[in-house]
């Protein structure tokens, strides 16, 4: 991925942005090899998350065989893996994932269309099904190759929940492994969740939530009718012959309370929505997304109501409370007491400080939803939702970080999530006897800098570099404040990505990136984090494009006062690699 202008960076140095939509749904499947048994490992000298000591893993047949002393005599038939400064933790789980599925469409009228003709008509078509499929399977469509399962365990995770979404009821997921085998080695559970949302893609009725909740309610009211009438009709063989419909069949295990619904939703008014509805007809369900959950945590937690955190706030916002950083280059001279200040052309309204606090505590608010959730006693789990892995996983940090608990943000990604999604035999657990699903990290998972080593799905071994800072501060002459034109190494045409940076003393790079939203046009405004240690540069631009959290890193090398490199972009799951140039853009503001 080339991180050019601002207008083709996220546009043509991708995939075409119209087939932005369909990223986390399709995919070509790559060539992908049977799973074989594992090799049997003795992983020496780790620390066991919530042990004290160094320990040893024996690992055979997929499973762990036994965690011993590390001071203890290694059995014969194990190949040994030094495991020395390595952390050894239950490899995550996520629990909704917009991605690993191929593309599926519902067919919405279902039944020949009524005759305008015949009369006046006071009933509606009895199979419009727009939005509705609860019978479809997502294992029926699993599309994670080698490389889209490698982003997810090389951030820790060993599955996620196949999760089909957008539609009123757009079917049941799957969990799956996140491992580069064929989808039927790939599938763990299955189903996981029928999946619902206050949406329906398509023109015509339903289109408003009026309409939703209408079409959903009579759904489930059709399919109880249906149930009846194929009693009856087997009992005795009377009356017209039922229709054959999987549709409604599928409803009967969320009507019975056999399986959950993890329904969509955002504000606290959804969450409302849903929770009225689930009472009216009887149904287990799941939040998913929950950035308002919080407020009706004791509802949540009254009705036994779980929440799938997908973490999807939108950009931070700065807080007035805290001195800011002056990240756009030098500062303006104060003019002397005798000069007349000159209007410069650069300025910009400043929302009053009452305004700006009133925004951050809002955001707060939204980041902190599993905290505040959390303390009230509601079991959550997290979802990487349409972002990836590599995000999710930032983002649990982040909020360990502010205030979550360590083990709680652990539980959560672990067993909590593994009892949820019905995968607690598989994944969540790491003890003798429990399937060999772990990961070795570089430091205690969750913390600032730890990164995975090793990760050990169903037994199997998946090895991934990791690039340990030096800790040399930065070479004499190297210094990234200021403004920066970020443009394609391949395309000098191109216009640029701008960079307003700030580095300190110690190599540590902060600012903000301006581009184009090539979709309506609009700015787009990215957070930018980085370090620089001798003349080495790696630097992180965050884009926050409606739903998505785009990602872009850099890492180059400086060079008689610029730097160059290459660059990776990460949308929800995929990458693109590609390579840039860094030039340094004149300061011409009025002083």
């Amino acid at each position: 991925m080339t991180y050019s202008s601002p207008r083709r960076s996220l546009l043509d140095c991708t995939l075409p942005w119209a087939a932005l939509g369909a990223l986390f749904l399709t995919g070509s499947t790559a060539a992908q090899s049977p799973a074989r048994n594992p090799t049997p490992l003795a992983i020496k000298d780790v620390t066991v998350e919530g042990r004290q000591g160094n320990f040893t893993l024996l690992l055979r047949g997929g499973q762990i065989v036994k965690i011993q002393a590390a001071s203890e005599d290694l059995p014969a038939g194990y190949i040994l893996l030094e495991g020395e400064g390595l952390h050894a933790a239950a490899a995550f789980i996520d629990a909704s994932a917009y991605a690993g599925l191929a593309a599926h469409s519902i067919i919405t009228d279902q039944d020949q269309p009524l005759d305008t003709g015949a009369g006046v008509r006071i009933e509606m078509r009895r199979a419009n099904r727009k939005g509705i499929d609860p019978a479809w399977l997502a294992a029926s469509a699993v599309s994670l190759d080698e490389d889209k399962a490698r982003l997810w365990s090389q951030s820790g995770f060993s599955s996620l929940v196949a999760s089909p979404a957008g539609e009123l009821l757009a079917g049941q997921s799957c969990l799956l492994l996140a491992r580069g085998v064929a989808a039927r080695d790939q599938v763990l559970t299955t189903p996981v969740f029928q999946h619902a949302a206050f949406r329906a893609s398509g023109s015509g009725y339903p289109s408003t939530l009026m309409g939703y909740h209408a079409q959903l309610r009579q759904f489930f009211y059709d399919a109880e009718r249906h149930r009846d009438l194929l009693q009856a009709h087997g009992l005795n063989d009377s009356g017209p012959r039922p229709p054959h419909d999987l549709n409604l069949e599928a409803a009967w295990p969320l009507l019975d309370g056999r399986q959950t619904m993890a329904c969509a939703a955002e504000s606290a008014r959804d969450v409302h929505r849903w929770l009225k509805l689930a009472d009216e007809f009887g149904l287990k369900i799941v939040i998913v997304g929950g950035r308002e959950a919080w407020k009706m945590a004791e509802q949540l937690k009254a009705s036994g109501t779980a929440v799938i955190l997908t973490l999807d706030w939108p950009e931070e916002v700065d807080d007035p409370r805290e001195e800011k950083d002056e990240a756009e280059g030098p500062k303006k001279e104060e003019p002397q007491e005798s000069e007349p200040e000159t209007p410069s052309p650069n300025w910009e309204y400043e929302e009053p400080i009452g305004y700006q606090l009133d925004k951050r505590l809002r955001w707060e608010e939204m980041r902190d939803s599993a905290i505040r959730l959390s303390e009230a006693g509601v079991a959550i789990a997290f979802g990487s939702g349409v972002d990836g892995a590599k995000q999710l996983l930032k983002r649990v940090t982040e909020l360990v970080e502010n205030g979550l608990s360590r083990d709680v943000a652990l539980a959560s990604l672990g067993p909590t999530a593994a009892a949820l999604v019905g995968g607690e035999q598989h994944l969540g657990r790491l003890a003798a006897g429990s399937p060999a699903n772990l990961c070795l990290w570089s430091a205690a998972p969750l913390t600032e800098d730890a990164a995975v080593r090793y990760a050990i799905i169903d037994g199997h071994l998946l090895e991934f570099d990791i690039k340990v800072s030096s800790g040399e501060p930065p070479a004499k002459g190297v210094d990234l404040t200021g403004r920066w034109a970020i443009t394609d190494a391949d395309d000098e045409e191109d216009d640029p990505m701008e960079l307003n940076l700030l580095m300190d003393e110690n190599g540590s790079v902060k600012g903000s990136a301006d581009a184009i939203n090539p979709m309506d046009g609009g700015e787009l405004k990215g957070t930018v984090t980085g370090s620089v240690h001798g003349d080495q540069v790696e630097i992180e631009v965050e884009f926050q494009v409606g739903p998505l959290t785009v990602i872009v890193q850099m890492k180059g090398e400086w060079d008689d006062g610029t730097f160059a490199g290459s660059s990776t972009l990460d949308l929800g799951g995929q990458q693109q690699e590609s390579s840039f140039q860094a030039a340094r853009i004149p300061d011409r503001r009025i002083r």
